[in-house]
């Protein structure tokens, strides 16, 4: 089953920058040096943040008289963090990394640049060929310093193939820690290990087809890489992670990491992956930890987070004075943390019961703190055999629960609610017809793959879809964030998502779901027929 085309916009980009492939930049390269800054280090600021060496916001004019900040439209804003080019509608926008910029073009047609060409553009908006760019185009207040070190990164930008390609292969790590169950973790991997031996299956033979046609592209070699999967697992306490993936990449540096598994934060893969400038795409997390202007790692959802933002919005709306929260020490903590932070912002006094998992009988006394809590909201971050530790001693005051820490059975912990209820659900609402799980579905019986984890598997199953037509994009460009900003403005790919009911991909948009539902408990289980849309 493939994917939708990204756009057809943006297939065209690899045939304009074909004509550049084989030449090499003859702009001047500054070499690093450990811990000393270099005109590219300057230039890689300005280009991703729109800030000067000086440390000022850049300053440009676009439309022709509106004066912008860089910090609000800054280069990679249009061409990427890759510098290969974006579409905007109909129009393309060209790549500038330096194989191209540094190179004649011959569509259109224009002389290679060179540092003073790039200046008059970047002052003038004209090309080295004489043409106008229009008012798409900001043109920047910069000095000849400035122009050179923004020369000097593009020199640099995506030169490369980057780490994790070869010849024959294009390898990818699949990151699991301890904590996940022996289960779960064969459900999912059965999916990735077979869509990746369907993917190499498939295309076996285009290692051997060279000469296909009479343009220069077609007679290149061939593009085809087998795929090769691999099991990073991590154990032991978080604080070890890095080494242990720092470990593994140096054995055998990967091209990016493809869904992922872990009951625990994703922070420590996700630092991991930012430092190294790997995507991490799609891991099967509840608990994300993202820093804000993290780049290279895409969420589903902010997971337990996000349902404390729509319990926040709630109880905006019907304020209340106290709020208990249940929860985990090694569960929902981070979840009750954020939602505390909410609340307080609000003036309601919020406590914590915090319980330890790992206790014979953790919530053994947890009913009779409750109890003592009059006139008091609950929010109680548990899974169901939690809740089916409480039993019939639930409080008797307003509760929420977590559709996510709950599971697939949302009618089981309802039956002795005595107070109002309800479910912070960032899922489809129950009972909505899921017509990508219906295509996941069918693919997985068609190979034999028992549902035994639905969502999990199903998000494995899109993480591989995606990377699948991002790198059938990027052709003969293994660039890593080339794939990402590929995957920025792959929107069709979304209808393959399962589970998740308003799903978009965009620039800069880490996160694929943004929003949920809080359900009301009747009778015994989630009402949706009058369900409000909230996006926190």
């Amino acid at each position: 089953m493939a994917a939708k085309p990204i756009s057809s916009a943006w297939r065209l980009l690899p045939l304009l920058m074909t004509a550049g492939l084989m030449i090499a930049c003859d702009a001047t390269n500054v070499e690093d040096s450990a811990g000393v800054a270099t005109p590219a280090d300057a230039g890689r600021q300005m280009y991703r943040d729109g800030i000067l060496p000086s440390g000022e916001p850049m300053t440009a004019i676009v439309a022709g008289d509106v004066p912008v900040l860089g910090t609000q439209f800054s280069c990679e804003s249009c061409h990427g963090r890759s510098g290969m080019g974006a579409a905007e509608g109909s129009y393309i926008v060209p790549p500038i990394a330096g194989r191209f910029l540094f190179a004649p073009s011959p569509q259109p047609a224009r002389p290679a640049y060179t540092q003073e060409s790039l200046a008059h553009l970047l002052r003038n908006g004209m090309t080295p060929g004489g043409r106008d760019l229009g008012e798409l185009m900001p043109l920047y207040k910069l000095t000849d310093e400035e122009v050179a070190a923004m020369t000097a990164y593009l020199a640099k930008l995506s030169f490369g193939i980057s780490p994790g390609v070869d010849d024959e292969v294009i390898r990818f790590a699949m990151v699991i820690t301890d904590d996940v169950s022996a289960a779960e973790r064969e459900a999912v991997l059965a999916v990735l290990n077979t869509f990746v031996e369907d993917k190499n299956r498939n295309t076996r033979l285009e290692s051997e087809r060279w000469d296909r046609g009479n343009t220069p592209a077609s007679r290149l070699p061939t593009i085809h890489r087998d795929w090769v999967l691999e099991e990073w697992a991590l154990s032991g306490p978080a604080e070890t992670w890095n080494e242990q993936l720092e470990r593994r990449y140096r054995g055998a540096p990967v091209f990016a990491m493809l869904s992922g598994l872990s009951d625990r934060s994703w922070g420590p893969i996700s630092d991991f992956c930012e430092r190294n400038e790997i995507p991490c795409l799609f891991p099967g997390t509840d608990l994300t930890d993202a820093a804000e202007g993290d780049f290279y790692t895409l969420y589903f959802s902010r997971g337990l987070e996000l349902e404390a933002d729509l319990i926040a919005s709630h109880l905006a709306e019907s304020p209340v004075a106290d709020v208990v929260q249940v929860y985990c020490a090694d569960g929902a903590a981070q979840a009750a943390t954020h939602l505390r932070a909410k609340l307080e912002k609000l003036e309601t006094a919020v406590s914590d019961i915090e319980f330890d998992c790992d206790a014979a009988s953790p919530l053994e006394d947890v009913p009779d703190h409750l109890a003592t809590a009059e006139d008091a909201t609950f929010i109680l971050w548990l899974n169901q055999e939690e809740v089916a530790a409480i039993g019939d001693r639930m409080p008797a005051g307003r509760v929420y629960f977590s559709s996510t820490l709950l599971g697939s059975e949302l009618d089981a912990p309802f039956s002795s609610l005595a107070g109002p209820a309800f479910l912070a659900h960032p899922f489809r609402l129950p009972g909505q017809f899921d017509p990508a799980f219906a295509r996941f579905e069918v693919w997985a019986n068609t190979r034999g793959i028992e549902l035994t984890s639905p969502r999990r598997q199903s998000e494995a199953f899109f993480a591989c879809l995606a990377i699948k037509d991002a790198v059938a994009h990027i052709g003969r460009y293994f660039i890593r964030d080339f794939v990402l900003d590929t995957l920025d403005h792959a929107q069709s790919i979304v209808a393959y998502l399962s589970f998740y009911p308003r799903p978009t991909l965009g620039p800069q948009q880490r996160f694929v779901n943004k929003g949920g539902y809080v359900l009301p408990i009747v009778d015994g289980q989630p009402d949706p027929t009058e369900a409000a849309w909230i996006l926190p």
